[in-house]
């Protein structure tokens, strides 16, 4: 084909492409890896070109006017750049390219398409119900912790791009295509398919800003121009294991034992439905099985249909799905034992139970002090003491779930010091706490004597908002905030839920003392952190320093237990020790601060000196275990259970200032936890500022 000039190209293909567009689509998708195959379909027949230069491109598209436009989406092995088709357009190639031509894996491609008749174009109709869908799937893996996708209209329905990095192997695609047909499962219905043919390597997309053709260019199913919906400001990475984690929603087969009531023949799911009065709300297909909806969870009945469902495979495995996140940790497994406490055996049945007890929301009973008439004898009789059951010990969890797991988070009536070295990550995870507390039901209240009362919010907000919600403030890396938007309602979620001392009221103890116990009693607060002891005023305290610390420690014991909360103290520990690994002995002041607590934390922060200094103490395996993380939690003492020495990785997530117990977790609390559809910025695009720059 001749070559033509830029202004001409332009008004060629005016009607069937968007050439500025053309270009935003180079930028996003091929910039860094050019090589790209143009496949070109349609009137029964395939064109084929292999392009390094989006001008070349653009010239050999001019004679395609109702063809479809389609170009591969990772990235192609420059030996391919020595076909037939080089840098031009042939019909009947000889070669295309096939999985074995791709060098790796840059884009994860969801396709949402309207049913409708084969060779159709969609109705406005059937479009409105694939970007339903898409914001469905949007909303649920930004919740899952996926970065933001680069949003397109396809011209009959809506893509997601997730850019990845993965290598080109039999893993990869296995991983991709479990991914796809977990989505399929969750969300397609009779009106929108997830497609779960697009998990090859070599899978070809339309070219956004060319014109889609399916069908005939009808008034009521128009031919439409591709194009861009939402662009990232920053389009990240997302982790292969964030895909591994929803590939994982597809459910297992189990094996058949005396315990699960599974034989050589499949589990009798009609039956068990029919036995425990479960009601469906509707049936449908979908890859792999069929989907029964609930008309409502049975962890929380609030949760309406559609957002619960029972999965049938045509393998025999049954898996369950809440999409509300205060029900996302339940499975199949759940279920059952739900309705039926033999389905498995004792220790099945003890461990939903500590889930339920765990993850649930709780309503805590108001504080009540205990009074002094009420104290009953000085001396008392084994007789004399009710018999408490250790089981209904209520603890707070600290979200910390290995910690958890362990001391049983934090027990009603002790009181933990915390410490660490400077940039240890000690407000941060008193911001973990308060969140996990709220998030579970309890109230909090916190004395901050170092942070001023915007700040703490700022980033006790930035904590709850998460990654997907913050923004980077222009001209500083690294520095991110929860946007006002998102702030406002954070703040009113924590509203009542939780309460920051004014420390314009300054900071004797006397007088923090009075204000806390009454923000207990007429808050019903369960859980108080005090950050931290060197901020806090003794002086109207008699005696030496030491002895001032001492009865501060017993002040915090009696309040704990009489008020029947827990407190968590923050202390420092003495300059010589920024030296050293912290130990017990090491922390700022009386001895009696570490004697008298109930557990005893300490945060260490991962690094060069953490690896130096903590090998004699944990030993050379364990410290290159614990490389790994960016953060250590370290139980030096629990009065409970006789913990001590038990070490806990943590992962930091700068962004959002989160500890995580995993890489993958992404954890959205309760100021964002429904299952309503998203908004998704509309760029206006390719005109926008986003190009220009």
């Amino acid at each position: 084909m001749a070559q033509v000039g830029r202004w001409e190209l332009g008004k060629m293909l005016s009607d069937m492409i968007n050439e500025k567009t053309i270009h935003l689509w180079w930028d996003i998708f091929k910039k860094d890896h050019p090589l790209t195959e143009i496949r070109i379909l349609g009137q029964g027949k395939t064109f084929s070109g292999y392009f390094t230069d989006p001008e070349v491109m653009l010239s050999q598209l001019a004679n395609f006017d109702g063809y479809g436009i389609y170009a591969t989406i990772n990235d192609v092995k420059s030996s391919c750049y020595g076909r037939a088709q080089h840098d031009t357009i042939v019909q009947k190639p000889k070669s295309t390219t096939n999985d074995n031509d791709i060098e790796s894996r840059r884009w994860l491609l969801l396709d949402f398409d309207p049913e409708r008749p084969s060779d159709t174009n969609a109705s406005d109709e059937e479009i409105l119900y694939a970007e339903k869908k898409m914001r469905q799937v949007y909303k649920f893996l930004r919740d899952e912790g996926f970065n933001a996708p680069v949003v397109a209209f396809s011209g009959n329905g809506y893509h997601l791009y997730y850019s990845i990095d993965l290598p080109n192997t039999q893993e990869s695609t296995d991983k991709v295509k479990g991914f796809l047909n977990a989505l399929d499962m969750l969300f397609s219905d009779e009106r929108v398919k997830i497609d779960t043919s697009v998990f090859n390597a070599s899978r070809i997309a339309k070219v956004i800003g060319t014109t889609s053709n399916k069908g005939a260019n009808t008034e009521d199913r128009p031919q439409r121009l591709s194009r861009f919906i939402h662009i990232p400001d920053r389009i990240e990475q997302t982790s292969a294991g964030f895909i591994d984690k929803v590939a994982d929603m597809l459910p297992k087969v189990e094996t058949p034992s005396r315990f699960n009531g599974y034989s050589n023949e499949r589990f009798d799911i009609e039956g068990f439905i029919r036995d425990h009065g479960i009601r469906i709300a509707k049936r449908s297909r979908f890859g792999g099985g069929e989907k029964l909806v609930l008309e409502e969870c049975p962890f929380d009945p609030n949760h309406k249909a559609p957002d619960a469902a029972i999965f049938v495979m045509d393998s025999g495995a049954i898996g369950f799905r809440c999409l509300h996140n205060s029900c996302q940790h339940y499975t199949w497994h759940d279920v059952r034992l739900h309705y039926d406490p033999q389905a498995y055996d004792r220790r099945d049945y003890e461990e939903f139970s500590r889930k339920r007890s765990y993850y649930g929301r709780v309503t805590p009973k108001p504080v009540e002090p205990v009074k002094e008439d009420e104290r009953g004898k000085k001396w008392l009789n084994m007789g004399d003491i009710k018999w408490i059951d250790p089981s209904s010990y209520v603890s707070i969890p600290s979200g910390i779930i290995a910690l958890d797991n362990k001391i049983a988070g934090w027990t009603l009536g002790d009181v933990t010091v915390l410490s660490g070295l400077s940039g240890a990550g000690k407000t941060t995870l008193l911001d973990h706490f308060i969140l996990s507390a709220v998030q579970r039901g309890y109230k909090a209240a916190a004395y901050s004597g170092e942070l001023q009362g915007f700040r703490f919010q700022q980033w006790i907000d930035q904590m709850a908002a998460g990654k997907a919600f913050v923004k980077q403030k222009p001209g500083f890396d690294g520095l991110y905030y929860a946007p006002k938007m998102v702030a406002e309602k954070v703040n009113a979620w924590l509203d009542g839920k939780f309460f920051l001392y004014n420390n314009d009221y300054g900071n004797k103890w006397s007088l923090l003392y009075e204000d806390i116990r009454e923000c207990v009693e007429k808050n019903g607060v369960q859980i108080v952190f005090v950050d931290n002891l060197m901020t806090i005023d003794l002086d109207n305290m008699e005696g030496e320093k030491n002895d001032r610390q001492s009865r501060f420690i017993n002040n915090l014991k009696e309040f704990a237990k009489r008020s029947n909360i827990h407190i968590v103290l923050v202390c420092h520990p003495r300059k010589e020790q920024s030296f050293q690994l912290l130990r017990k002995e090491s922390i700022a002041g009386t001895a009696d601060l570490t004697n008298l607590a109930d557990n005893l934390i300490i945060s260490h922060r991962v690094g060069k000196d953490f690896e130096r200094r903590a090998t004699e103490f944990f030993g050379e395996d364990k410290v290159e275990e614990l490389m790994g993380y960016n953060l250590v939690l370290e139980v030096a003492k629990n009065r409970s259970f006789g913990v001590v020495d038990y070490l806990i990785g943590l992962y930091y997530e700068p962004e959002s200032r989160r500890v995580k117990n995993n890489e993958v977790e992404n954890i959205v609390y309760g100021w964002n936890d429904e299952p309503a559809q998203v908004e998704i910025p509309m760029d206006d695009l390719p005109d926008s500022a986003w190009y220009e720059r």
